[in-house]
């Protein structure tokens, strides 16, 4: 229509160098998952969890037949009793073997200075020749009855240490037995949720029977995809954007670990982000992580310049006779105020800044920056 022009906002399209992203999909997972097994034959005795149970770190999770470990566990200590007793016997020996080996000793120095007195009182033949030969008898009797006591002594020195390394072998079989009875009782190692069950109270189990799996659920991850041929924009320690796809809300999140081998099926590499700690995802979300792979070039307008009427897009370009003609374009939304225009403009074309009910198709109008 023609009449008096419209004063209206006007914008030059031009290329803007933006930064190009690839959407890596990725699904938030445990940083952990641990499968609890067996370490002894026997059965079980009673299952405590189910599959889908949150757990806290230290809760006891099933509880094994604990009858073998019971028995070698009080054979164990009665071995550490029975040595603990004859240790104390030992000792009593000892110490009486050593009482007598004193007195032996002392019977022994006064022998010897008897036998020195006579042996001077014979010299001067104050004595006969039978008395001597009994002085030097008791003298040589108590020496013997010394090495006796000795030998005594030392023996029951080394029955004590006999009794302290049978003491030692029975501590270790006790402390055997105690590791036995601890595998009868499964404890979750960490917080976590079971997800898998594999077994029932009465379950015949060997060691290496999987008894359940438990994933952490804290502090989960996302792993993620991405072309081979993008493996090299990755690095440890990046910042990464994140899109929640279920509630459409953008996370930062860093990622942690490059998995070196890429999947030859679908040529991409596997890489982990850490989520920031606050956030709470269940595990198996879809999350999409973006990757900038450098610049590209795209034309953008305000998200208000844009009209959407049922399938059809479009907006006002201001031809040379500045008239606003309706165009019909494809977008894609590029943020919360711009939308990318794929096709249907090119760059150099003025085009409405906004939308206006005093505008339509054939409006001459006042282009104003």
């Amino acid at each position: 229509s023609s009449g008096k022009p419209v004063p209206a906002s006007v914008i030059v399209v031009r290329y803007a160098s933006v930064p190009a992203i690839v959407e890596a999909p990725g699904t938030v997972q445990p940083r952990n998952r641990i499968t609890l097994s067996s370490q002894i034959n026997g059965f079980v005795r009673e299952m405590n969890v189910r599959a889908g149970d949150s757990v806290k770190s230290g809760q006891v999770l099933a509880t094994l037949d604990a009858r073998d470990a019971e028995s070698q566990k009080a054979l164990a200590q009665a071995g550490v009793d029975e040595a603990q007793a004859a240790l104390a016997e030992a000792r009593k020996a000892y110490q009486a073997a050593v009482e007598k080996q004193s007195a032996a000793k002392a019977a022994t120095e006064l022998a010897g200075q008897t036998y020195q007195r006579y042996q001077k009182l014979y010299e001067s033949r104050s004595v006969s020749p039978q008395e001597m030969d009994e002085v030097k008898m008791r003298r040589d009797a108590s020496a013997a009855e010394l090495a006796a006591g000795e030998s005594m002594a030392d023996a029951a020195e080394e029955r004590i240490k006999q009794v302290e390394a049978r003491i030692s072998q029975a501590k270790a079989q006790a402390g055997r037995a105690d590791v036995l009875l601890s595998w009868t009782q499964i404890k979750a190692p960490a917080a976590g949720k079971i997800v898998e069950r594999s077994v029932d109270a009465g379950t015949a189990i060997f060691p290496g029977t999987p008894l359940m799996a438990i994933e952490s659920t804290s502090r989960p991850q996302v792993l993620a995809d991405l072309p081979t041929e993008h493996a090299h924009r990755l690095q440890t320690g990046m910042t990464v954007r994140l899109l929640n796809a279920q509630t459409k809300e953008s996370l930062e999140g860093r990622i942690t670990e490059i998995v070196p081998l890429s999947n030859p099926a679908t040529h991409s590499i596997q890489f982990k982000v850490d989520l920031p700690p606050d956030v709470a995802i269940p595990n198996g979300q879809f999350i999409k992580v973006e990757i900038p792979v450098g610049t590209r070039n795209v034309i953008l307008v305000p998200r208000q310049a844009v009209r959407e009427t049922g399938q059809l897009t479009g907006l006002f370009v201001v031809d040379s006779a500045s008239k606003a003609r309706f165009r019909l374009v494809k977008t894609v939304p590029y943020d919360a105020d711009n939308s990318e225009v794929i096709s249907g403009i090119e760059p150099g074309e003025n085009v409405l800044a906004r939308l206006s009910n005093e505008i339509t198709d054939g409006t001459t109008v006042e282009m104003k920056p």
